[in-house]
């Protein structure tokens, strides 16, 4: 139960952040009532299906595949655009988590491995990167102005 409501503590904002950080870039006016009730969806989805015994990883591919064509059809953008914001969410969600970890790494003294045994500190460790990607999301939306009536 603990480790069911930790991955939701981390997944739920990561997934938000991903879905709004893809719409943004696709200059789609975020709705964020619907981008945070399909980030809950998508959550859910990431656990059901991490916990089939499919390999690794395809939990994540399957998502992925999931936010873009939710995008594609909810912002009426082409599939290609679509996966280009998905894939560029994913990675800048990637390379947040990969700073804010080596930056927590470094500060703290701590390993990887030193994590493993503490679920509570591994999970509360991803919410940085969703508050970032998030703030992220928020700059970006301004910058790129929607262009379309949104959803």
């Amino acid at each position: 139960m603990k480790e069911t409501l930790l991955f939701f503590l981390q997944g739920i904002p990561e997934m938000t952040g991903v879905i709004a950080f893809s719409l943004a870039i696709a200059k789609i006016p975020i709705n964020w009532g619907k981008t945070i009730l399909v980030g809950v969806i998508m959550a859910v989805l990431s656990y059901v299906l991490r916990s089939l015994s499919f390999f690794f990883g395809l939990h994540t591919l399957m998502i992925l595949f999931l936010i873009m064509y939710y995008i594609s059809r909810s912002g009426n953008v082409h599939i290609v655009k679509s996966f280009l914001v998905t894939f560029a969410g994913a990675i800048t969600l990637g390379v947040l988590e990969y700073a804010t970890n080596t930056t927590f790494f470094l500060l703290t003294g701590m390993t990887q491995e030193d994590l493993t045994y503490n679920q509570i500190l591994w999970a509360t460790l991803g919410m940085p990167q969703a508050i970032l990607i998030i703030l992220l999301t928020i700059i970006v939306s301004r910058v790129f102005k929607p262009e379309q009536k949104g959803f």
